[in-house]
Order: C-alpha cells, then sequence, then structure tokens
C-alpha cells in the first residue's frame, strides 16, 4: 500500500504529537518505516512540526484543487487521500512535493519561533543591504527545516530507489526535492 511521505492517518490526528513522549510511541504511529520511526526516536521534540507541516500540506492541497474533480480529499483509514498515490499521477507527484514542503516550512518555522531545541535563528544574515538596510534579527533556519524534511520525508523512498521500484522510488524523491525548492 503507497502513501503519502508523512501523511500518516496515526501521525495526522493524534490529540498532539506533543504526547510523543516516550519513544515507544513513535513505533505506534501507523505506516512509518523503520528509518522514520529512528529518526523520530531521535527527534521527539520535532514531531509536533512534522504532524503541523503534514496538517498544512492537506490544507493547501485542498486549497489549491478545490475547482478540481479530485480536490486532496482524505479518508478514513490509513490512506490519506485514498487511490490517488498508487499511480505516478501529477495529483501524486504534487503530493510528495507539497508533503515535503510543509514539513520543511514547519520545522524551519519551530526552530525560528524558539520551540526546538535543537535549532534556531540562522544567524548568517547580518549586515548591510545595498538599500541600506541594518539587518540583525532572526531569520529563518531554512538549512534545518529542510535537512530534517529531507531525512525524515526521503526516508520512505530512499531504499526503495535501490530496488525494485527505483523508478518510481526516483520520481517521488524528485518530487519531494522539488517540493522544499518551492517552499524555500
Amino acid at each position: 500500500m503507497l502513501k503519502a511521505p508523512v501523511l500518516d492517518e496515526a501521525l495526522l490526528h493524534s490529540a498532539s504529537v506533543a504526547t510523543i513522549e516516550k519513544t515507544d510511541h513513535c513505533e505506534s504511529l501507523v505506516g512509518l518505516t523503520k528509518r522514520q520511526i529512528k529518526i523520530c526516536k531521535k527527534n521527539l521534540e520535532v514531531m509536533e512540526s512534522v504532524r503541523n507541516g503534514a496538517q498544512l500540506s492537506i490544507s493547501e492541497c485542498q486549497w489549491q484543487f478545490k475547482t478540481r474533480r479530485w480536490n486532496c480529499s482524505t479518508v478514513n483509514g490509513t490512506r490519506i487521500f485514498g487511490k490517488v498515490l498508487s499511480d505516478g499521477t501529477r495529483e501524486a507527484a504534487f503530493v510528495h512535493a507539497i508533503s515535503a514542503a510543509g514539513v520543511a516550512h514547519q520545522v524551519t518555522r519551530s526552530c525560528s519561533s524558539g520551540a526546538l531545541g535543537r535549532c534556531g535563528c540562522d544567524r548568517t544574515v547580518r549586515g548591510f543591504s545595498p538599500e541600506g538596510f541594518q539587518w540583525s534579527g532572526c531569520s529563518d533556519n531554512v538549512a534545518y527545516g529542510t535537512a530534517f524534511s529531507k531525512s525524515f520525508v526521503d526516508a520512505r523512498d530512499l531504499r526503495a530507489a535501490r530496488g525494485r521500484s527505483s523508478a518510481r522510488a526516483l520520481m517521488n524523491l524528485h518530487n519531494n526535492e522539488a517540493g522544499r525548492k518551492v517552499r524555500m
């Protein structure tokens, strides 16, 4: 059964992923790969941002496709978008891209807001702009958000990219990366 990269029913509908305070809770999230479970266990504080990013991606997908026959509607069960992800369609490509972008965006925002202890502001942007504006504030830590999205979201397809279903996995990885780039 193919699933969206992070859009897992257990992840989305838990009252709060902040309730994932023990590493064994990561294993209870249906649909995660072994690699994603490992990442979850090592990054418990980030999982709330992952859930929020997944929810954001569903909302954005539904808004973008609101006038289309397929409108990113979700169904109960572990298959968030039903059968749409089973084929290599443009809708599946969009779901992969928007999912990766949603996670990158939310993790980045959580870093900048101080909600995550392991990352903070991007302090590399300093000094004066050509227009004379002096920047000394808190820039979004895009590098951390993008890197976390890449490691967590891509985990589902990285192993498959080396196996029999490599063409599809490579396509998914490409779409994930496209989503992260468009987000930035």
